[in-house]
């Protein structure tokens, strides 16, 4: 039986409304999350500097450089980050 003929509940579909835009934006952060996290692996340098210390130190531990050169080439670079 409808009482008031239907116009009672005229604010019901603020609820339905709210909850689906709700869901689209967990759905959108998902989706953003998702993206960046693929996009650079979690073990990646942050910057070029990180980087090339890392090719150092695995050089060094190769046996590629000795450690006189490890500490020569680690200034440089040291030297170079400096403004």
């Amino acid at each position: 039986m409808m009482w008031d003929d239907g116009y009672g509940v005229w604010w019901m579909w603020i609820p339905g409304l709210l909850l689906t835009l709700l869901v689209v934006a967990g759905i959108v952060v998902l989706i953003v999350l998702a993206v960046r996290s693929a996009g650079r692996p979690h073990d990646a340098p942050s910057a070029d500097g990180d980087a090339a210390r890392r090719i150092l130190d695995e050089r060094l531990a190769r046996g590629e450089i000795t450690s006189e050169q490890y500490r020569e080439l680690r200034s440089t670079l040291d030297e170079g980050r400096r403004p």
